[in-house]
């Protein structure tokens, strides 16, 4: 069974407060070193090494125990990257159902407000309060009509006189 501290795909709680995670530039990012295939076996061959044989070699102690805290810590991220991955997918596939029930709750509230406006006798002090619902909900249909209307008058003025 997982753990926040070791989560698997599907798990809601995800806890990687022991990383010191950073936040860098797309620009900075670009400029960066890529590891390739085979990374792993470089690392353990200088990890594994005897003291001795990297001192022949000249390779700095710290930079050895660096290179460790740095591998650690990148296996750390690989480890719950698929789990965080997963949750990123479930939160936005909720986020998109719960804007689809948001959009069609405006609509057929824009809808009622509007019917029930056109049917009393004080229509505009009941739309009035829900101005802000009516706009947004019958933007994209007002704009629709202006844009037919545009181009009807367009082709007119471009229509060939009969000669």
């Amino acid at each position: 069974m997982s753990d926040s501290k070791h989560p698997k795909p599907g798990d809601r709680s995800i806890d990687v407060t022991d990383i010191d995670l950073v936040d860098i530039t797309p620009d900075y990012i670009a400029r960066l070193s890529k590891l390739r295939d085979g990374h792993p076996s470089a690392i353990e061959a200088i990890l594994l090494a005897a003291p001795a044989a990297r001192q022949r070699a000249g390779l700095s102690e710290p930079e050895v125990v660096e290179l460790g805290a740095d591998w650690e810590v990148s296996k750390r991220i690989d480890e719950v990257l698929p789990a965080v991955e997963k949750l990123l997918e479930l939160l936005h596939e909720t986020r998109l159902l719960r804007n689809h029930a948001i959009a069609f709750r405006l609509g057929e509230m824009a809808h009622q407000v509007r019917r029930r406006a056109d049917r009393l006798p004080n229509g505009t002090e009941v739309a009035a309060p829900f101005e802000p619902l009516l706009a947004y909900h019958f933007a994209v249909g007002q704009k629709i009509a202006a844009m037919r209307e545009k181009n009807k008058k367009e082709a007119e003025q471009t229509k060939p006189s009969p000669a």
